[in-house]
């Protein structure tokens, strides 16, 4: 993909994000970037082939951006409230109209997408468990296959659940109930004393 496509794809993904997919055109997003909707099309042949693209590099941004936060901790448990505060700016970030379009008008992008995210949190929340089980932050009886799958469960099904309203489920109350949550369920006894040791540095509150 050349600098171009790029320029176009983040461009769009603002469109979508402050719009909707459905609602955005291609003649509006030729309008709105300044290109002829003919330059648009040798780009991307049609919308399909433009969504396609601009959630492939959602994916990769958010997992580069999240890498950036984690990679050089010292601990899991440091790495784990890196990901939380991640987990709170990607919900300010969140549209909920992008998930409902894709869903509706793209389900195969929408089943990509699900399968890719469903992957993600699995790998970053295996790797954790084994880090902060090797350190003794973590119990050293815990299954983590089983704590990873849990956690994938426990993320999918909550927007499926009429139990909390979308102010509820993306409050940061919310967020920071469900990961003390599971940070309790994990932690060792060492565990515990970091945690309570280093409260305010590691910033729950942010």
């Amino acid at each position: 993909m050349n600098e171009k496509d790029k320029d176009i794809i983040r461009k769009v993904a603002l469109l979508y994000n402050k719009y909707g997919i459905k609602s955005v055109t291609m003649d509006d997003i030729a309008h709105e970037i300044g290109i002829s909707k003919k330059t648009l099309y040798e780009h991307f042949s049609d919308k399909l082939h433009l969504v396609n693209a601009v959630v492939e590099q959602e994916i990769i941004f958010n997992d580069l951006r999240l890498r950036q936060q984690t990679d050089g901790l010292h601990n899991a448990v440091q790495e784990m409230f890196k990901i939380f505060h991640f987990h709170l700016q990607m919900l300010q970030e969140y549209n909920p109209s992008l998930e409902f379009d894709l869903k509706k008008y793209y389900p195969e992008i929408y089943i990509k997408l699900k399968r890719i995210k469903r992957e993600k949190i699995r790998e970053n929340t295996m790797k954790n468990l084994k880090k902060g089980k090797q350190e003794g932050f973590y119990r050293k009886e815990l299954n983590e296959e089983i704590i990873t799958k849990l956690t994938v469960l426990r993320i999918e099904s909550m927007s499926e659940s009429d139990l909390f309203s979308q102010e509820e489920l993306y409050s940061h109350e919310f967020s920071k109930e469900m990961f003390m949550y599971h940070l309790h369920g994990i932690l060792s006894p060492k565990g515990i004393e970091y945690l309570n040791n280093n409260h305010e540095q590691l910033n729950l509150t942010k």
